[in-house]
């Protein structure tokens, strides 16, 4: 049972980066312009995945100590993490305020409405991680 659950956790992760390699494997095929980048990305992401899988769960809880060599690491870490989380708040916000205001998903406007709400997705995490920069940098972590 657990493995099932853990199983589907893992494709459901990794489907995005699926789907994205198999977009730039047909961009390519169009163009006709071969590349190794939709296999690069998808042995990026397996090699990240595998080493995060790998390092011990309280790694992920708690920052080493400031003059440790594990510092710069798990310091880009969490603001990746939280810059990610940052992201899928906005993306679900905006998502359902534009199912709740639109009458109907497909038709006039529909496709007006979803790329002013990704670009509001966009802007709005721009804005925020702009403001948690500039509080790093008043901090003197962002050198």
């Amino acid at each position: 049972m657990t493995k099932t659950i853990h199983f589907r956790r893992e494709a459901a992760m990794a489907a995005p980066v699926v789907v994205f390699a198999i977009v730039l494997a047909g961009m390519q095929r169009i163009t006709g312009a071969w590349t190794w980048l939709p296999a690069q990305t998808l042995a990026l992401y397996a090699a990240v995945r595998l080493l995060v899988l790998a390092l011990p769960r309280q790694w992920f809880s708690s920052v080493p100590e400031r003059h440790s060599w594990m510092w710069t690491p798990a310091l880009f870490f969490f603001f990746v993490r939280h810059f990610l989380s940052i992201l899928g708040q906005e993306a679900r916000r905006v998502l359902i305020a534009r199912s709740l205001a639109l009458t109907r998903p497909y038709g006039p406007g529909s496709y007006g409405s979803i790329l002013w709400s990704v670009a509001s997705i966009f802007r709005r995490s721009l804005t925020r991680a702009e403001r948690f920069y500039a509080a790093q940098w008043l901090r003197g972590l962002s050198e």
